[in-house]
């Protein structure tokens, strides 16, 4: 029977690609579909993935934003090559401050965009580069398939369902050890067991939600004007980061991971 209720969720709720008016919203799905590769996303010290055994992805059906921005970088030399345009005409008549930027510019470069914003000790308020919101609390259900998988979206309706059958027994964060997240307890750690024999699901780190999505999900994607690299800032169970991907031969292609945040 619990295969049953994934099998009519797949049926009933499917992708919205088609629907996609915004060409941003509609870049967007070919984006996530190239960045969306739960088999691929391996918890550090495991040889697997979570979802090897699971016949079902839950698969987010909202985004909370796309933007764009003036560039996105990640090749050493267009990055180094770009801060140094951008750092040393701001500080031309500051010698010393020059000689020390230069002497602090790692020897890997920067990873793109973003670095600068999660890594506070190399931020450089001066090369941040803004963003513009062109779309947010997007209905976003992208293609994505997988052979001998079956994907189902998260929808307001399908996640109400899971509350309820769950409900929200659980131990509050840090209440065995000052680093233990909360977990379920009861009849719904029961019930989320039953849950996992079809799609493998987490309690939420601070505990009063659930997470449903099998990671990674998006939270943000950005777009330079050309439109052919992006950005994906994404979770992946109590952690997350970001991926940049590159137009190449018409294909949205992943060349960049890094983890950057964890709860």
């Amino acid at each position: 029977m619990l295969f049953e209720f994934f099998d009519n969720w797949a049926n009933e709720v499917q992708s919205n690609e088609k629907k996609a008016k915004n060409p941003y919203v509609a870049e967007a799905h070919k984006v996530f579909a190239a960045f969306y590769q739960p088999m691929q996303m391996v918890k550090r010290g495991a040889r697997q993935t979570m979802y090897d055994d699971k016949p079902y992805y839950i698969v987010q059906s909202s985004l909370w934003k796309i933007c764009k921005t003036d560039v996105i970088l990640y090749k050493q030399e267009e990055i180094d090559s770009f801060m140094i345009a951008r750092i040393l005409p701001v500080y031309a008549d500051d010698t010393a401050y020059q000689r020390q930027w230069l002497e602090n510019l790692p020897p890997e470069g920067w990873s793109g965009y973003w670095f600068n914003y999660y890594n506070d000790w190399r931020s450089w308020n001066t090369i941040s580069m803004p963003k513009v919101t062109v779309d947010s609390a997007v209905e976003f259900r992208p293609p994505v398939h997988f052979e001998g998988k079956k994907v189902v979206y998260l929808t307001k309706k399908y996640k109400k369902l899971l509350d309820a059958f769950l409900e929200d027994r659980h131990v509050d964060l840090g209440e065995n050890n000052i680093m233990q997240p909360a977990y379920s307890k009861g009849d719904s750690r029961a019930k989320q067991q039953f849950i996992d024999s079809a799609a493998h699901i987490y309690y939420g780190h601070w505990g009063g939600y659930w997470q449903y999505e099998t990671y990674p999900e998006a939270e943000q994607i950005i777009f330079n004007p050309e439109m052919n690299r992006a950005v994906v800032l994404f979770r992946f169970v109590y952690e997350g980061g970001q991926v940049i991907l590159e137009k190449q031969n018409g294909e949205w292609t992943v060349v960049d991971t890094r983890f950057i945040w964890i709860e």
